[in-house]
């Protein structure tokens, strides 16, 4: 099975001809299902920088890397940065996006941005070459939803229904609110980890059916079992 990597990154310009990612996370789903993720932050080139991105990513209050350091890496369950080298922290990155494909919102501009990493230090592109947006997946699905219901009903207004709840052009906090996953949360909102979770979540939502009917008999009647305990114990 190819790997699946949920990727997000900060940037110094909205444009990758005049900035550069300063903070990079990857979500590396293994075969057996386990996520393993990677933050890394690395000191970037500020001479071209435009404030507005700088302002988004909230540089100032979150950028990491003490003088004198060319990179950290940081480890999600908490602790203090880790003093990385460049050549490490690109290493690490390739070893994190080897035979992966990446998945986020609007990849394409996050692997514009670690395309022009690489390469400038002479590092192959290890992902493979179709990214996937999470708003486009969600809305296909959305659109899928309303191909059943109109077969279902014989009304074709299902698709009009779905086209005015998405809007024009998609919103993806408003198409991921349709799948059932809630956007990140304003502190976590451009963060970099924080939104490759928020595309993981979205991902899983179209991808992975319910735990209800995933389940075997048995883990069904656990469920039950459960649930009528609860109600039991509310009841006493």
């Amino acid at each position: 099975m190819t790997a699946i990597a949920f990727v997000d990154t900060e940037t110094t310009h909205f444009d990758p001809r005049h900035g550069d990612a300063w903070e990079i996370a990857v979500i590396r789903r293994r075969e057996d299902g386990v996520d393993c993720e990677y933050v890394w932050q690395a000191r970037p080139d500020l001479a071209t920088a435009d404030p507005e991105s700088l302002k988004i990513g909230r540089f100032q209050e979150r950028f990491a890397v003490p003088e004198g350091w060319d990179a950290v890496e940081f480890f999600p369950a908490g602790g203090p940065p880790l003093k990385s080298m460049l050549p490490e922290m690109l290493f690490d990155l390739q070893e994190a996006l080897t035979g992966a494909v990446i998945v986020g919102s609007n990849p394409g501009f996050d692997v514009a941005f670690l395309t022009k990493l690489l390469q400038t230090h002479g590092r192959r592109l290890p992902w493979h070459y179709r990214p996937i947006d999470i708003t486009t997946l969600a809305v296909g699905a959305l659109y899928g939803r309303a191909s059943e219901w109109t077969r279902k009903d014989c009304d074709a207004a299902w698709y009009s229904k779905v086209a005015k709840a998405i809007g024009w052009p998609w919103k993806s906090y408003d198409v991921s609110r349709h799948v059932e996953v809630e956007p990140p949360a304003k502190h976590v909102a451009h963060t970099a980890l924080g939104d490759a979770r928020w595309a993981r979540d979205v991902w899983d939502a179209v991808t992975t059916p319910d735990a209800f009917y995933a389940a075997s008999d048995e883990q069904l009647a656990r469920m039950a079992g459960e649930a009528l305990s609860r109600t039991h114990g509310d009841q006493q």
